[in-house]
Formats: structure tokens, sequence, C-alpha cells
């Protein structure tokens, strides 16, 4: 299984706020699956409580040990309302399921291919906040190029599921992509 250690460091030197939670290089899904070999970065939203600079990370738990029908982690990292990444896991999360392809990504086990970033905010009546959007645009773009590969390889869940998932509630991706590909450079 591949690992990604070096997702604390990247994300700093792209001057984003980290937290590392816990164990984090050795926590992984131990469930369903093959190896952790990510092209790409998919975007969530946690659909939990309404977050705010007072409450930045209800769903963190969540995402660290998982819930009842699914094991944790649920993500490589939980972006809070004041857009700090916390750090969760160096290894495969269950965040994906099934990927149906999208772009760039092939079909198969989206866990495998992708890291994913838990936007912690509602998703109903709540959008994520600007520092959580800059921070995400940062950290994926530094990610997408410590991978080697472009902002097409940048998906919300919306794209790849099979099963209807809406997330990330409010986002134009095409627009996240281009702001993905302008934090590059351009490369898109």
């Amino acid at each position: 299984m591949a690992q990604i250690s070096w997702l604390a460091d990247v994300l700093r030197a792209a001057g984003v706020a980290v937290v590392e939670e816990g164990d984090w290089l050795n926590r992984g899904a131990t469930s369903g699956g093959g190896a952790f070999e990510p092209i790409g970065v998919l975007w969530h939203h946690t659909a939990g409580p309404t977050t705010s600079p007072e409450n930045p990370h209800p769903s963190l738990d969540i995402c660290i040990n998982g819930r009842s029908d699914l094991s944790g982690p649920l993500c490589q990292a939980l972006v809070d309302y004041n857009g700090v990444f916390h750090v969760i896991s160096a290894n495969r999360a269950n965040h994906a399921g099934v990927c149906g392809g999208s772009g760039p990504i092939p079909e198969g086990d989206g866990n495998t291919m992708l890291v994913g970033w838990e936007i912690d905010y509602n998703g109903v009546d709540q959008e994520m906040s600007p520092a959580q959007y800059d921070a995400s645009i940062a950290a994926t773009a530094a990610v997408i190029a410590q991978l080697g590969t472009d902002a097409t390889y940048v998906r919300g869940h919306r794209e790849t599921s099979t099963t209807g998932k809406i997330d990330p509630y409010a986002i134009d991706l095409d627009a996240m992509r281009a702001d993905v590909a302008a934090a590059l450079g351009g490369g898109a």
C-alpha cells in the first residue's frame, strides 16, 4: 500500500494551516480494498451540523472514526470552517466508494485512486466558507503537483459517484478546477 506521508508537509509548504490528528501516518481503512495509489483529489462536504468560526469542525470525530455503517477514516483531511486542514490519514480512506469515472479518472475504486477532502459544512442551507474554499484550492493544487497530474484530476464527489451523491453542494466544479489550474500556474 502506498502512503502519502508527505501530505502535511506539502500542505504547509503551500501556506495551508495544518493540524495533524493523532497517529494519522498509520491510520487507514482496513476493509474494502486494494492499494492506495492516488492520481487525483476528490472534494466532499460533510453534510453534518452547521459550522461557524466558533464551531469549525463538528464532523472531525466521524471523519476519523467513521459511523455505524462505514468504518473510518472517511477522508485524508477535513477542512474546517476557518480553512484549517485536519490531516487524518496518509493511507486509504473510505470516502469515495465506487467511481463511475469522470474526466481522466477511470471507473473503479475511488478510495484507492483519490485523496479525499471532507469540507465541514452542512450542504443543505450552508455553503463552504471563503476560508474553506481558498485553503482547499491551495491544498488541492499542492497535492496535484505532488502527484504529477493536473487540475483535470480534481473532481467533486457528485461527478464520480454511482449512487447519486450531491457533494460538494453549491460549488461550480468547472470554476473550482480553473482556480486550481490558476494556482498551479495555468497548467490545466
